[in-house]
């Protein structure tokens, strides 16, 4: 996954809900630690591309803000996100993941505990962000969420605001790694709101529906995205089917001879996310 152009394919998993643990750290049901319960699966190892294509591109940051984004709503972007998240967490790097899909935050959905305080309340001064944080109890990741109980219309607004560069700002000084959940690129201006305060955006597209028109439009219109872009990441793709559409000599011909890298790979689910 080296740019815009490049794409790195990956049968992923479903979503499922989270839940609270009594102390009030988040729990996470199987589909959505995929990456670190099955780490040779070949989804962990788009996101290892997907990490080390950050470290590569963003080294000049102590602490990497890594915005994933999708044109559409539903491919996936959300447990991608919280799939990458945990994988670079696993690791031993302290890692925050936001969910600043504001109008829609699937990710904080998947938390069975309603929230009572998170992204806005953060952005408006009204908690400290460390306050409004879970953790995951496995991986020790961090997960600010959005209030479900809320409706906040101006989301674009928030992001670009001067209390949402304080959050930022701050939370460098404590993660080595960000990972923002954004709401998809077409509907909505939010991830152009908050493109200035990420380092490297992670295009999620999805396999058979994402058209191709749409997203090469997305790249010559809006190039305070296109420029920070660092990979697109083509979801819930069928491995098998992808082989009819690589040329001579393509990687995708071999898929079946990479078994024995890929061991506790599972077969794909379908998400919302």
């Amino acid at each position: 996954m080296e740019n815009a152009k490049a794409g790195t394919s990956a049968a992923t998993p479903g979503g499922e809900h989270a839940t609270l643990d009594e102390s009030g750290q988040v729990s996470f049901q199987k589909m959505l630690r995929l990456a670190v319960d099955s780490p040779r699966s070949s989804f962990a190892e788009t996101l290892r591309n997907v990490k080390l294509t950050a470290d590569v591109v963003i080294q000049e940051r102590q602490c990497r803000v890594i915005g994933v984004i999708s044109c559409l709503p539903n491919e996936g972007k959300s447990v991608v996100a919280l799939n990458l998240a945990g994988l670079i967490a696993s690791t031993g790097k302290r890692t925050l993941v936001v969910d600043a899909d504001i109008r829609n935050p699937g990710l904080s959905r998947m938390l069975t505990t309603r929230q009572s305080a998170g992204l806005v309340e953060v952005v408006l001064d009204e908690i400290p962000w460390t306050q409004a944080v879970k953790v995951d109890t496995r991986t020790k990741m961090g997960i600010l969420p959005v209030s479900t109980s809320n409706q906040f219309a101006h989301s674009s607004e928030l992001l670009s605001s001067s209390g949402m560069r304080k959050f930022i700002d701050s939370a460098r000084e404590a993660c080595d790694y960000i990972i923002v959940d954004l709401a998809p690129v077409v509907p909505v201006i939010d991830a152009k709101a908050f493109a200035p305060q990420v380092d490297g955006f992670v295009f999620v597209t999805e396999w058979g529906k994402t058209p191709i028109q749409m997203v090469q439009n997305l790249m010559a219109n809006e190039p305070q995205i296109a420029n920070k872009t660092l990979g697109i990441v083509l979801n819930k793709t069928d491995m098998t089917e992808l082989q009819r559409y690589a040329g001579p000599g393509g990687s995708e011909h071999y898929h079946e001879k990479f078994s024995a890298y890929y061991g506790d790979a599972k077969p794909p689910v379908k998400e919302e996310a």
